[in-house]
């Protein structure tokens, strides 16, 4: 099959483009994943492409992403990068509000011994996500501070 970085270059063309039916040429009908924060674990192929498509595609149709690095072994992807989309379907709560978002993730993927993905798990900070759809401005450092927040009152 190629490398993790192959399988996972078709997964994302076959996810963003909605074709789901024929993404068990590169992912496991077995997957399991999380996407922290939304899905939690999950497992099926079938509950996976349902979560994407009524979540985050219905919320984003014209999501995009930019990936800064990846970092890749035998068996298993990393992925940093940025996402954008504008808000059009339910998200977080929040009604369409047409506004257009962003936020950092950090992705990653294992491939089985037949060089299909078979587990997935993307973490990034909904809370940031939901403040830009309330229309609220982000409260992020420009440089990032030295301070111990969980002892602040």
């Amino acid at each position: 099959m190629g490398t993790v970085l192959d399988a996972y270059q078709r997964y994302r063309e076959l996810v963003l483009s909605g074709d789901f039916g024929h993404l068990t040429d590169v992912v496991d009908e077995d997957f399991v994943e999380n996407c922290v924060g939304l899905t939690g674990w999950t497992r099926g192929l079938d509950i996976a492409s349902a979560n994407f498509a009524a979540g985050i595609g219905a919320a984003f149709p014209d999501l995009t992403t930019q990936e800064y690095e990846h970092i890749e072994s035998t068996d298993s992807l990393a992925i940093r990068g940025r996402a954008e989309g504008t808000h059009r379907g339910s998200f977080l709560g929040i009604g369409p509000t047409g506004k257009r978002v962003w936020w950092e993730f950090a992705d990653l993927y294992r491939v089985g011994a037949d060089g299909r993905i078979n587990w997935h798990f993307y973490a990034t900070d909904w809370n940031l996500v939901r403040l830009q759809l309330a229309g609220q401005a982000p409260d992020l450092p420009t440089t990032p501070e030295r301070r111990a927040v969980q002892t602040e009152a």
